[in-house]
């Protein structure tokens, strides 16, 4: 990136990991950048350099900043790209992208904003079996994994890789900071448990009520101590029903749970009609959470991405479990029942 300018970047050619104003969807933030290792992977065997360029709700750079790989898309980059047509391509999809950076190798710029639930991890096994001289491809596990094939080598890389790109903001940074004080949180010695309460229905909350959300609470709370028997809970949700209630379980029961409540709901990443405001630092907390839940031990995650981001991100992520999955056939839930109701280990 040194020395590159307006005048001589054609020289150079690029994989662009975007979420542009022109995107209709762009999701939440495990859903942008869960496939990294994949598009690194992408970036080094097709020899083009790797940027991140975020426009909604603003740069990512607001939130993380660049650590050992400079992936910060030049401000004067962002206008040539809009303006580029033969030079650029759009590539939505990981399986596609294998076959781009083969076929377009004279293309500039190959832009792409992955939607997959592993993240092209899949793919990511291709790409690393190319790289590698001692590995090769297993066929037969492909085959039988299908979509989840590669997802156990992004259990082992995808928290040194994030590290490597990223480092959390100054604000973002001071922040998590004072929480992980204020609650006596030390890596790696404590749990992470987080209910997704509204996935799917952001603009339907309506649909969970008050008793569903308290019991499901209690259960994520209680699977989480599962993973790490005595050791502290760290509790988020998108649900301020939930996190009030989370800390009333706490004081109840003398719990070590720690909960952050700043009073209002988290706001989805590309959900624009949520933000009302225009701060970025409402955005905060979303990135906060995660930066917590990847220095717990273990992991009590709920349906959705975020979680399972987080989990592969943390200090250990064959330590988790599920305590609500919509994928019920492939995953079975923890679930702690006493009466009807969900109680806890008190």
């Amino acid at each position: 990136m040194r020395g590159m300018n307006v005048c001589n970047f054609r020289r150079h050619k690029f994989i662009i990991l975007r979420c542009s104003n022109d995107d209709l969807k762009c999701g939440g933030l495990a859903d942008r950048l869960k496939a990294l290792p994949f598009l690194i992977a992408a970036a080094a065997y097709s020899n083009r350099i790797f940027l991140i360029r975020w426009e909604r709700p603003t740069k990512l750079e607001e939130f993380l900043i660049p650590n050992e790989i400079n992936w910060s898309m030049p401000d004067w980059f962002y206008e040539e790209t809009n303006s580029f047509q033969s030079d650029s391509t759009f590539i939505p999809a990981a399986k596609m992208m294998i076959k781009a950076v083969k076929r377009h190798q004279r293309v500039v710029v190959i832009e792409t904003l992955i939607q997959d639930f592993y993240g092209g991890s899949r793919f990511y096994e291709k790409l690393d079996c190319q790289l590698d001289d001692n590995k090769e491809f297993d066929h037969e596990l492909a085959k039988k994994l299908s979509d989840m094939h590669g997802w156990s080598s992004y259990e082992l890389i995808s928290r040194d890789l994030f590290n490597t790109l990223f480092l959390p903001s100054p604000p973002v940074a001071k922040i998590v900071k004072e929480k992980m004080k204020s609650s006596n949180l030390i890596p790696g010695e404590y749990s992470a448990s987080q209910y997704r309460a509204f996935y799917a229905i952001e603009n339907r909350k309506y649909k969970r009520d008050e008793v569903e959300l308290i019991s499901k609470t209690k259960n994520a709370i209680n699977c989480a101590s599962q993973t790490l028997p005595g050791a502290p809970v760290f509790f988020t949700s998108d649900s301020h029903t939930s996190v009030i209630y989370a800390r009333k379980y706490a004081e109840e029961f003398n719990r070590q749970i720690a909960v952050f409540d700043d009073g209002k709901e988290a706001l989805h990443l590309d959900k624009k009609v949520q933000w009302k405001s225009g701060n970025v630092s409402d955005f905060y907390p979303t990135f906060v959470d995660l930066l917590i839940m990847a220095e717990a031990k273990c992991m009590s995650h709920g349906v959705g991405g975020f979680g399972r981001f987080a989990n592969i991100l943390s200090i250990d992520p064959r330590c988790v479990i599920s305590h609500d999955s919509s994928r019920v056939k492939k995953i079975r839930n923890c679930k702690w029942y006493n009466k009807g109701d969900i109680v806890g280990n008190e």
